[in-house]
């Protein structure tokens, strides 16, 4: 019997361009597949799911285990969750090593350690990002804020989606709606801040301290101008009736040299604005002293005549997409 010939190298590449590959298409290449069961035991290749092979001794990388995991979960399959987001380049994102997959819903597969296959049956259009099927923003950032009950770190994922412009929170909350409601309770109630104008974790630690300060509202992240039209700030926080701004020191999402804060502040505070400015592990910390000090300004503020200013709150400030011009 004539022996078979080898398989081109050529052709393996083509459909291993990242060294995996699923086992039927090896067969179909013409690898046997008792070469394929010799090489996996004898350690020259790697099974890495049931009917998907690593083409190497090595541990894979992030970049293979990712292909090995959409290889196994079917065509169809679309990256979600902390993953899909990363590749999204957003980066306020938790430490998560698992792969949050989404299939249709009448896909079955067995669960796969550090895998999350989620059957859904509204599989969103995928956008390729290195040859790999991704989530829209929308869909992996809220995949990955509903797995997570950390409050902060889901305020600091879905406002710095917001805050770099991938999304808004208007089509945050319509994909949520149309979406899968486990879990999205805490998520709601962080888009209902960052509506209200947070775009931080720190901002949200303000936020909260503010709600028992019985301090009047406080708009967030509004844009100040003065009389004229021109620019003149953007705090975090700002008490319309008395003209009190209020500063939370964090290069979280202001990263500006300390010159430029400085410059900020007296910009303000030239323009009648009192100003009140803390470091955010203060607000953990000290939330008695910083409260102290939040109303010690605000009677300052109260007690001067309220600056002519055009507020304007954050989600007027600018259109959605859209670069700050100052």
């Amino acid at each position: 019997m004539p022996r078979r010939s080898r398989v081109d190298p050529f052709d393996l590449a083509a459909i291993a361009p990242l060294a995996v590959a699923r086992v039927a298409d090896l067969v179909a290449l013409g690898v046997p597949s008792a070469t394929i069961s010799q090489r996996v035991r004898s350690g020259r290749w790697r099974r890495l799911f049931p009917g998907v092979i690593l083409l190497q001794s090595g541990p894979p990388t992030r970049e293979q285990q990712v292909a090995a995991a959409m290889l196994y979960a079917g065509s169809e399959s679309v990256l979600s969750g902390v993953e899909a987001a990363r590749r999204h380049d957003l980066n306020r994102l938790p430490d998560d090593g698992s792969i949050h997959l989404l299939v249709p819903e009448d896909r079955r597969r067995r669960f796969a350690s550090s895998v999350l296959i989620e059957r859904t049956q509204h599989l969103p259009p995928a956008v390729l990002r290195g040859g790999l099927r991704i989530a829209p923003v929308e869909r992996a950032v809220l995949d990955a804020a509903r797995h997570c009950s950390d409050r902060d770190r889901v305020r600091a994922m879905l406002a710095e989606a917001v805050q770099r412009r991938r999304t808004t929170v208007e089509r945050l909350q319509a994909e949520l709606r149309t979406g899968n409601q486990r879990g999205s309770g805490l998520v709601r109630e962080v888009l209902e801040e960052i509506a209200e104008g947070i775009r931080s974790a720190a901002e949200g630690w303000g936020r909260d301290l503010h709600a028992r300060s019985g301090l009047p509202p406080m708009l967030w992240n509004p844009t100040l101008r003065l009389p004229d039209g021109r620019f003149l700030a953007r705090p975090d926080g700002y008490i319309v009736e008395v003209g009190m701004a209020w500063e939370q020191d964090s290069m979280e999402f202001h990263p500006v040299e300390e010159d430029d804060t400085a410059r900020r502040r007296a910009a303000m505070i030239s323009a009648g604005v009192v100003v009140a400015h803390h470091r955010p592990r203060r607000l953990r910390t000290e939330p008695a002293v910083v409260l102290e000090e939040l109303w010690a300004h605000y009677r300052l503020a109260a007690s001067r005549p309220v600056p002519h200013l055009i507020v304007v709150p954050a989600s007027q400030s600018l259109p959605p997409f859209a670069t700050a011009p100052e």
